[in-house]
Order: C-alpha cells, then structure tokens, then sequence
C-alpha cells in the first residue's frame, strides 16, 4: 500500500523508546478525576463512532448517542441529510428524547412544548412574544462525518483539525461496498472496568490462548503482529494518532479459515461488495474507541465508551449484504456466535483486571511482553499524548 505524506513511523515500532513499558498508574484507572480528564480531553476532542448510517436509512428516523452527561440525537433529514444536534431544549434545557431509536416527525420538549425539525431547526415556540425570533434558537450541533456508511460525531465545540475521511486517508474498504449493508444486530456489553482496560484487551492477543478457546480455533493466537501492514498518521499538532490498518489478516488465521465464525466458514452465502470475488479478512482499530472486522461475507464494529470511572458500555454492531435475506442466506445467530462469545469472554477478563487494580496490592512496574502487548504501548501512547505531556510524572518514572 502506498502511504500519503503523513505517514509516520507505526506508532508502536518496537524500536520506539517514547512508548510506555508498563501499565498506567492505578489512579488512572479508578480515579473520578482522571474519569472526567478522559471525557474532557480524549472523548470530548475525538472523532467518535456513533452508528451505522443505515440505522437511519428514512427521513425521520433517529438514534442518541451517549457520553457521559451529554446526549446526541443524530436523526436523517426530510431532504435525507444526516444532522447531529445536544439532546438540549434551548428553552430551559431540559433532555428532549429518551428513546434509544425511532422514528419522530419533530423532537417536542415535554416542559413547554418547544418544538425543532429533525434539522434541529426551532419550529414552534408556544405563546412567546411577537418579536421572538426562532430562527436565533436552533439546537446547538454536533459535528457529524459519515465514512463508509459509518456514522461519527466529534463533540468539540471547536471545528476538527482534521475530517474522519482525512484521518482514514490510509484504509480502503472499497471492495467491500460498506455503505451497501445492513445491520442485523447491535449489542451492549456492560463492562465492569474502566474503559482502558476494555480498550487495551481489545488491542492484543497475548490473552487468546487461555482466554478464547473458540477465536483459537480460527486463529493462530501467538502471531507476532509486526509482519502486517500497519499504519499511523498525525494530526495537525504532529502527535502521533494511534492507527491500525491490516488489509489482509489471512496470515493469522488457521488454515482452511475464511471468516470469523464458529468453523471459519461463511456465515452469510451472499458476500459483501459484489458478490463475485472473496475479498480478504481485514482488521482496523482506531484511538481512542472503534475496532473494526471485516470480512468477505459481514463486518463487526466494536467500541467502547466510559460509563464511570470503574465501568464501560462495549458495544458491538454486525452488519451483512443489504440484499442478503435473513433465513436464505443468513441466521443472526449464526453470524454474531464467535464475536459475541469473545466479547463476553473479554468482559469476564475486564472485571477481574479491574478488581485487580482496585486492590492496594497492585503496582504499575511489570513490563509489557514486547511483541504481543506492542498494540497496547502504543494504544497508551497516544492516550497520553492527549491528557498529559509529562509521561514522567504521570507514570512515576515507568515509560
């Protein structure tokens, strides 16, 4: 693949020294104040996967999107637009929508009946003076960016340095025809850690052996991933964004393996793209939240948001051909299986790690295993990168 000109150095190249060596402090996984730090400056700063595009595929239709105290209504327009808008009344800020998803003519405040268009745009106002201007009164919104039929949301009150699409320069998905699937399921796992514990399981592998007896019979859990493609950009400050691009995984699958699923067969006969070629099994993760696998016959999203400072929500969204027919050429079961076992494998994992770090007993100065928890040092890197320049005080001399 040839990279654009903001390609750096892999932001976890073994060779990197400026990498942590060692997990973060226990403060920093347990601590209300380092809870608000990540909302305010990682979640609140970053692009964020909020959903499928296809969730809202009609005019009218609408999800919200959580993060802490804020709420995001991300609705589909009557002109068939996306449109982002705060779950906030301008009147008295009261919450307007409750509802996870559905469909609404107007979002109607219950305290006073204020009223906007799925645009966000104040249509009604009972009963207020002459010379009130609606037009001065619109939801406040939210940056929205779709990319390959995937919906983001950058919560910054500022515009973005840089797009989604500018960010993903590196990642084809084109043979694939993403914008033309359908989801089939979407789960919520609550995770009983704090979100980095569920961030960094998800990075590496060096727990599948024991952890993941089914994954393991699809891949070959002990691969030292620095033979795949990997790649970084930097953002408009020159930090280093942690990006993970594996176009072909195949080399870390069992033989004979084509997908992930309980046999490594397909589990949906009608193939993402079109249909007339087997494209290979990919893999991408993303800084700070979304991990991605696709592969010829459906793609999952993964993600994962803060809950509390010892808590997660760990959310996985499965997605298939939109022309596929559920009972023809697929069964829903049958396609979440593998990745829904792992995930409540993983959550299993997370409450214990997270019990762990609770205890006066744990320390911070075990190293990571060089090749297998690579992903993680960098996962951490670019963490620290955005709550703290000072590595040093942050991690007591362990980098």
């Amino acid at each position: 693949m040839t990279a654009p000109d903001t390609e750096f150095k892999i932001p976890f190249s073994r060779q990197d020294d400026s990498l942590p060596t060692t997990p973060l402090t226990r403060e920093m996984y347990t601590s209300p104040e380092w809870h608000q730090r990540d909302l305010e400056r990682v979640f609140m700063r970053r692009w964020l996967f909020a959903g499928h595009a296809s969730q809202i595929s009609r005019p009218g239709e609408f999800f919200t999107f959580e993060l802490g105290d804020d709420s995001v209504i991300v609705s589909r327009t009557s002109s068939g637009e996306l449109s982002a808008f705060h779950n906030v009344c301008r009147h008295r800020g009261t919450r307007l929508c409750e509802e996870r998803s559905g469909q609404a003519k107007n979002f109607r405040c219950p305290f006073h009946g204020w009223s906007y268009g799925l645009d966000g745009s104040l249509k009604l106002a009972p009963k207020m003076p002459a010379e009130f201007d609606k037009k001065q009164f619109p939801l406040k919104r939210v940056w929205l960016e779709e990319w390959e039929g995937l919906i983001f949301l950058n919560l910054s009150p500022e515009q973005p340095t840089r797009s989604v699409a500018e960010s993903l320069a590196t990642i084809d998905l084109s043979a694939y025809q993403l914008p033309r699937t359908k989801v089939i399921a979407d789960v919520v796992y609550e995770i009983e850690s704090n979100w980095k514990i569920a961030g960094e399981t998800f990075q590496e592998c060096y727990h599948c052996a024991i952890t993941h007896p089914e994954l393991c019979r699809i891949i070959e859990p002990m691969t030292d991933l620095e033979e795949w493609e990997e790649a970084g950009t930097a953002d408009a400050s020159g930090e280093a964004d942690y990006l993970i691009w594996t176009p072909d995984i195949g080399p870390g699958m069992r033989a004979g393996a084509r997908t992930f699923s309980h046999d490594g067969q397909f589990v949906s006969k009608r193939l993402l793209g079109s249909g007339e070629t087997e494209p290979p099994c990919a893999a991408l993760s993303w800084f700070p939240h979304l991990g991605f696998f696709v592969q010829p016959d459906y793609a999952v999203t993964t993600s994962w948001l803060p809950a509390s400072p010892t808590t997660s929500l760990f959310r996985s969204t499965w997605v298939v051909h939109e022309d596929a027919v559920e009972g023809v050429d697929y069964d829903v079961d049958n396609v979440i299986h593998l990745i829904d076992v792992t995930n409540e494998e993983d959550k299993e994992l997370c409450r214990l790690v997270q019990l762990g770090v609770n205890s006066s007993g744990f320390d911070n100065s075990a190293p990571y295993q060089p090749q297998l928890e690579a992903p993680v040092r960098g996962f951490l890197r670019s963490y620290l990168d955005h709550v703290d320049a000072d590595r040093t005080h942050i991690l007591g001399g362990n980098r």
